[in-house]
């Protein structure tokens, strides 16, 4: 199994050559991704994702630490031969050469002979859609295509791992769009082990089988997708993947107590773990905080003129009074920020109506689903 293992690895980078204080610095305890696995890094700019990337293919020296493709450790392997490719923001074509030299460049490099090097190449076109498009100049390619040839290029070699720096960022929204579902596509059909970084949440969603949220150079936590939306173990998650409801405050008697506000929380006491709940007495206005993060999904709320007399939506809903802040319409869905204490706000994201009109200072009541709500430490 051609696992990627990565082992007490650390990245420092000093302030200046005179100084041995750091500026940065990458420390990544134990991390392991699956042979034939769709991986993805993620986190904000800056946090170390293209630097581990840089560090597995060789183009960075590590202070300390192991990678590992199966059982060798690549840590002392010349990046040529570490048998992984890396396809980066820009394709990097040739401009000099054709999109057949161009992707034929590897096997040249590894004395391949001509005759099956055009054998190859013109396989791996076929793959990426641009058979009959050998003899064209970069300069005669759309984006599109020079990034398929840059992932051909990268793929002609049959390496055991393929690394992918947000190769999409400088594409237009809809080819952008175009490159996910090609590479998605690519990927179910070949299973080659990559792993890809973004900062972007919406590419991570619809490509990664699992990924890692990075920030100030750690892994902050692991998962499929969903499981990382499901069940964010930090407040960061959980912001950082778009949950915009994350509250400060403590819980007692299944009631959680913000500032200026609280939200009762009745069913959701099953999901409470022992030692959410304070044993300490207190007023909302003079609290001993225990460090409790409240987090309600946009999409587990909704907003109303008045409570639907409805017992089953009582059941698996609370409810809070707030006054609409601001609204916006979204391909189909409506976007709500409802006002419910002095500062702090509700962000909704509900289906569009048109038989109901809200106006900006409407006082409505924001119901939210206990199902959709992570009680964070």
């Amino acid at each position: 199994m051609d696992n990627v293992k990565i082992i007490n690895i650390e990245k420092t980078y000093l302030s200046n050559k005179n100084s041995s204080k750091k500026s940065f610095n990458l420390n990544i305890p134990r991390l392991e991704i699956n042979e034939g696995e769709f991986f993805g890094l993620l986190g904000p700019s800056g946090c170390g994702k293209s630097t581990m990337l840089k560090l597995i293919a060789g183009l960075l020296e590590l202070n300390s630490g192991e990678i590992y493709i199966g059982e060798e450790n690549i840590v002392s392997t010349p990046t040529e031969k570490r048998n992984l490719a890396m396809v980066f923001q820009e394709s990097l074509l040739f401009p000099h050469m054709t999109l057949e030299e161009n992707v034929g460049f590897g096997l040249k490099m590894r004395k391949i002979s001509r005759e099956h090097r055009k054998i190859k190449v013109k396989e791996i076109l076929n793959i990426v859609n641009l058979e009959g498009m050998e003899k064209r100049y970069p300069d005669q390619l759309s984006g599109g295509q020079k990034q398929r040839g840059a992932i051909a290029r990268a793929l002609v070699c049959s390496p055991k791992l393929l690394l992918m720096d947000e190769p999409f960022s400088a594409l237009d929204p809809k080819l952008r769009e175009d490159m996910r579902e090609f590479t998605k596509s690519l990927h179910s059909k070949h299973k080659i082990t990559t792993i890809f970084v973004t900062h972007d949440k919406e590419e991570a969603f619809f490509l990664f089988d699992k990924m890692a949220i990075m920030n100030q150079g750690k892994i902050i936590q692991v998962g499929s997708p969903k499981d990382l939306y499901e069940n964010p173990e930090s407040s960061f998650v959980a912001e950082f993947l778009g949950i915009k409801n994350i509250f400060y405050g403590d819980i007692k008697n299944n009631v959680f107590y913000g500032k200026d506000f609280i939200l009762n929380l009745v069913e959701v006491k099953l999901k409470i773990e022992k030692g959410y709940e304070s044993n300490t007495c207190f007023k909302n206005d003079n609290m001993d905080y225990k460090g409790k993060y409240l987090a309600i999904k946009p999409e587990g709320c909704f907003v109303c003129k008045s409570w639907p007399e409805d017992p089953l939506l009582k059941k698996d809903y609370g409810c809070i009074k707030g006054e609409i802040k601001s609204m916006s319409y979204m391909q189909g869905f409506l976007r709500l920020s409802v006002k419910i204490s002095k500062g702090y706000s509700i962000d909704v994201l509900q289906s569009y109506n048109s038989d109901v009109t809200f106006f900006i200072g409407e006082k409505v009541i924001v119901g939210y689903n206990f199902n959709k709500i992570n009680i964070i430490n």
